[in-house]
């Protein structure tokens, strides 16, 4: 596979129809994550947002101006106690802290920004250590009324949870995924800060592509270019370090906002080390390496403590003291695989699948389509085929391993369950070029051939994508039946106050098809009240509810989950729908459009 499987002209049809469709999986993740992940899963999940703002912020001063600092824990820091005081002791809400959290961080930019213009590269990162090193110690002075504000070595509590029963607004936001039952508080906090996050990344990519940021991209190119065509160096310098330090302070409300607490030992000199992490394995100087960064940081580094290699003599236990190894190592392998970070890997994959070729003025591309075409010789089709063909396969070797009882073995079940989810789409695609090529007459005497492998690929694919959306949507109605159930039965706790009951899971209920009866999958406990159970326990217990409603024989090999009839009918709809589109109008459309453009015979003589 020498050229990319794909080569279209930015801004036509199928360019349009790629970028809708990565679009569309973007979101498919982001309602599927309250959802499908339990509680404590989705509360990393918080965390991860928060720090792609963190590693954003980094990425500002060291990725775009190309200025070595490492202190922005304090920002976060800041935020967050300016957060948790104002909550706390002046019972602001957290979307009136927001501008105030803003600002406070711009103006400390500013008086750190001013002192550290005057020193760069190594000095500076000293600079900003110290700052980071100081700040834990800075909210134990009791000078000022500062410990009273900070809570001391003891930290800050803050009582006012963000919960969608508390917000006052519970029939409006009922609709969104996976705020009642179970995952009520986590996935609130979750839509709330995935929200914050989003704005805050279109923010960025807005700045960056404006003349201020292209300025800061100047500096950091060379500054003494930038300064040659005009750049006011320590303007642009002082103003992008306290935009920087206000989305740091922001992302320290964020930690407030989700975790309701807050405390020195939270923002040490490690956490800015976690954000150099993050933003050097995401991938410095793009925006995409913020997000994968923030990912990286949370989710590797607590699967890494879960982690338990035998070697023998001694076992690598990620919960033993040699911990942080398993995790040196395996930024060891990144820097040796991949010194851009995963933002540059998948840049590189992608541009594997498809070819972008820019426009000129006057709007044709730049350089022919034609000429980049592989003509006779070309494979994709065949390449087609042994996707179509390999993504079944690993999707069923991936339900197959997540029989063993191993983390790494489970990880790598993941990952192969997860490739047809990016190869379906990519077959439909190739399969409707390389049929297009082939009546085009680009593929020569192998045009029969040709057409053959693709439309047999893209049927398969279409196949794929179908069963994709069908499982996606039987998830999601499960996951959001089950917690349907939990919001309808209400318990009463001794203080007089409801709360959602939580379905008591019985082995009974696990061992048969889930089709949505309370009285058999669900119940209070005896006496109608919480009694010895806390309301966390209870929600620990529920969070096998969504596992309770499948099905252990059935479709264990694909890993169907059988739902309510409901759920078996909307799914039926899909598939059809799906798999009739996708036939008419992307692996056949060609075909049927030849057919009817062709002249009858009798229109043949009669113009003659």
């Amino acid at each position: 596979m020498s050229s990319p499987l794909l080569i279209v002209s930015r801004g036509s049809t199928q360019h349009r129809q790629w970028r809708f469709l990565s679009w569309g999986y973007a979101v498919a993740l982001a309602i599927l994550v309250p959802l499908v992940l339990q509680p404590f899963e989705i509360g990393k999940m918080n965390r991860a947002l928060v720090l792609m703002v963190a590693v954003l912020a980094v990425n500002l001063v060291v990725g775009f101006n190309g200025m070595l600092a490492l202190g922005h824990s304090a920002f976060m820091g800041i935020g967050a106690f300016v957060a948790a005081s104002m909550v706390q002791d002046e019972l602001w809400d957290y979307w009136m802290i927001i501008p105030v959290v803003v600002i406070v961080g711009f103006a400390i930019g500013i008086i750190v920004g001013l002192p550290a213009l005057r020193v760069r590269g190594l000095y500076l990162a000293l600079v900003t250590i110290a700052q980071a090193a100081v700040f834990p110690t800075l909210v134990n002075i009791d000078e000022l009324g500062i410990a009273r504000r900070t809570g001391g070595p003891n930290g800050r509590d803050v009582i006012e949870e963000v919960d969608r029963q508390e917000s006052g607004f519970s029939s409006f936001f009922e609709w969104l995924p996976g705020v009642d039952g179970a995952r009520g508080a986590n996935a609130y906090r979750y839509w709330i800060l995935l929200i914050m996050t989003a704005i805050v990344i279109a923010l960025v990519r807005n700045i960056m592509r404006s003349r201020p940021g292209r300025a800061v991209l100047a500096i950091r190119d060379s500054e003494a270019g930038a300064a040659v065509y005009g750049v006011n160096l320590p303007l642009y310098k002082t103003v992008n370090f306290a935009l920087s330090a206000s989305l740091g302070s922001l992302a320290g409300l964020m930690w407030c906002l989700d975790k309701g607490f807050v405390a020195g030992q939270d923002f040490t000199f490690l956490l800015a080390v976690d954000l150099i992490i993050g933003l050097v394995i995401g991938g410095v100087g793009t925006l995409q390496g913020s997000i994968f960064g923030g990912l990286f940081v949370v989710w590797v580094r607590d699967l890494t403590k879960r982690i338990s290699i035998p070697l023998g003599f001694y076992t690598l236990d990620g919960d033993g003291p040699l911990s942080a190894a398993i995790f040196g190592l395996i930024l060891i392998l990144f820097t040796f695989f991949a010194p851009g970070g995963i933002a540059s890997m998948v840049t590189a994959m992608q541009k594997r699948i498809i070819q972008v070729v820019p426009l000129t003025p006057s709007g044709d591309p730049i350089t022919p389509l034609e000429s980049l075409d592989p003509g006779p010789s070309s494979t994709r089709a065949t390449w087609a085929m042994r996707f179509a063909i390999a993504g079944p396969v690993l999707l069923v070797i991936g339900w197959v391993l997540m029989n063993v009882d191993n983390l790494i073995v489970g990880t790598l079940a993941f990952a192969l369950r997860f490739a047809i989810v990016v190869l379906a789409p990519v077959i439909i695609f190739v399969s409707m070029n390389e049929l297009r090529a082939a009546k085009a007459g680009r593929r020569g005497e192998n045009a029969a051939a040709v057409s053959s492998q693709a439309k047999t690929a893209g049927v398969l694919g279409v196949l794929s994508f179908a069963y994709i959306q069908a499982f996606a949507l039987n998830i999601a109605l499960r996951a959001h039946h089950v917690g349907h159930l939990a919001r309808e039965s209400i318990a009463v706790n001794p203080d007089g106050k409801t709360v959602p009951a939580i379905p008591l899971v019985s082995e009974a209920a696990k061992a048969k098809d889930f089709v949505g009866t309370p009285g058999e999958f669900c119940g209070t406990s005896p006496s109608g009240e919480i009694s010895d159970m806390s309301v966390s326990e209870l929600c620990n217990v529920a969070s096998d509810a969504i596992d309770a409603s499948e099905t252990p024989v059935g479709f264990w090999l694909i890993g169907w989950p059988t739902q309510s009839m409901l759920s078996l009918v909307l799914s039926i709809i899909v598939i059809v729908a799906t798999i009739f589109i996708g036939l008419r109008y992307f692996v056949f459309a060609d075909e049927k459009a030849e057919t009817a453009s062709e002249p009858a015979p009798e229109d043949v003589g009669a113009s003659a």
